[in-house]
């Protein structure tokens, strides 16, 4: 085997883990997202197939029988209709399909002959072992759930979904605002924590620490800041302001989150702008003050556009780490006029059970993003900016 082979094999085989893992958790659901967007793939009723009950229980109450009452075969089969049963103790619908296997395949005598011999008493099924063992084909219809494909029905409820909208707008706002503060923010504090004084270090970890701590925590803090007995309402009162109810209000909900974002992400990309300061050679300063540029000057025609790649890198994340803000919305938001866009797909998803429905509302966000990435980037490096 020739060297170049075994190196390209060798190299295959170390980053198999992160290949895999890759493969996993991001490539694969994104493309199961992209199919089950075109479905009407519902959680709760993927469920209903491992549905737990008592068998003898459920007859008994499908025949209106007490307990300590005596049954027999005979009187049971002229009024026993399995469709109607398992839709009865199951509360589901059936399809055409289900009901003709069950109407043609369903031992009913055999599961009436053990209700009556008593051998389902304190027995415990799921529904697809109930129908595994009382039907003789078809058995696969009801051991795994099938999404129905529905084609564009999905992005066609979205033109009128009201939230869908509104969650929208609130991301695009959240983004507009939050984005270019905490990127000038970050800038302010990166020239700041540059400067050769005392105490630099202690003032980069204070403004660092918000970035890489527990959001969920974070979140806490801030509610009770922003409650109504909270610190900030107190300092307001103080001059004389009645309390305000800052995420109880639609007005200032959002507001409020984007304090707490800007707040929180400014550290992380003071860090990026910091590294890009401590890049700059020294030569080129001290040529700029040889030739009589200082302060302002100085800053807007010579740091500044050797920071622009830096630039280019905070506004990208920054914009697409606003578009996506979940954690804080989820942890602060009450009000369904607040919610942005990836809290309103977790909340189909996982609140509601409609999968499919927010696969196709995350496919349509994805692709705004993406949009909305590429322009940012086009604008930033056509434009003469700087």
């Amino acid at each position: 085997m020739k060297h170049r082979v075994r190196e390209a094999i060798a190299g295959y085989v170390m980053s198999a883990p992160i290949i895999i893992t890759i493969l996993t958790f991001t490539i694969i659901p994104v493309f199961k997202g992209l199919y089950y967007s075109f479905t009407d793939y519902d959680a709760l009723l993927q469920q209903k197939y491992n549905y737990t009950f008592e068998p003898d229980f459920a007859l008994r109450d499908y025949f209106l029988i007490s307990p300590n009452e005596d049954v027999k075969l005979h009187d049971l089969l002229g009024s026993f209709d399995p469709i109607d049963f398992v839709e009865y103790t199951f509360g589901f619908e059936l399809t055409e399909e289900q009901k003709n296997v069950i109407l043609k395949y369903f031992k009913k005598r055999k599961l009436l002959e053990d209700f009556v011999n008593g051998k389902l008493k304190n027995r415990k099924m799921r529904f697809k072992d109930f129908m595994k063992t009382y039907l003789e084909r078809g058995k696969g219809l009801f051991s795994k759930y099938k999404p129905k494909f529905i084609g564009l029905e999905n992005f066609k409820k979205l033109i009128d979904d009201r939230y869908f909208w509104i969650s929208l707008k609130n991301s695009i706002l959240f983004s507009l605002v939050v984005t270019p503060i905490q990127s000038f923010l970050a800038l302010i504090l990166a020239i700041a924590a540059n400067q050769r004084i005392r105490g630099v270090k202690f003032f980069k970890i204070t403004f660092f620490i918000p970035s890489i701590t527990s959001s969920a925590a974070i979140s806490m803090i801030f509610m009770l800041l922003y409650s109504k007995p909270g610190l900030i309402n107190r300092i307001l009162g103080i001059f004389g302001i009645p309390a305000i109810d800052w995420l109880g209000n639609t007005k200032t909900a959002l507001p409020a989150i984007m304090a707490m974002n800007i707040w929180t992400t400014s550290g992380y990309f003071m860090i990026t702008f910091l590294a890009g300061l401590q890049n700059i050679p020294s030569s080129v300063i001290e040529a700029s003050e040889i030739d009589g540029a200082r302060g302002w000057t100085r800053f807007w025609k010579i740091i500044l556009p050797l920071l622009k790649p830096q630039m280019i890198y905070v506004v990208t994340l920054g914009m697409i780490g606003t578009l996506q803000v979940f954690d804080q919305i989820y942890f602060l938001i009450r009000s369904q006029e607040n919610v942005t866009m990836s809290m309103y797909i977790y909340q189909n998803a996982f609140s509601y059970g409609k999968m499919g429905y927010a696969s196709s509302i995350a496919l349509v966000f994805f692709l705004i993003i993406l949009l909305a990435t590429f322009v940012q980037r086009q604008l930033m490096r056509e434009e003469k900016i700087w």
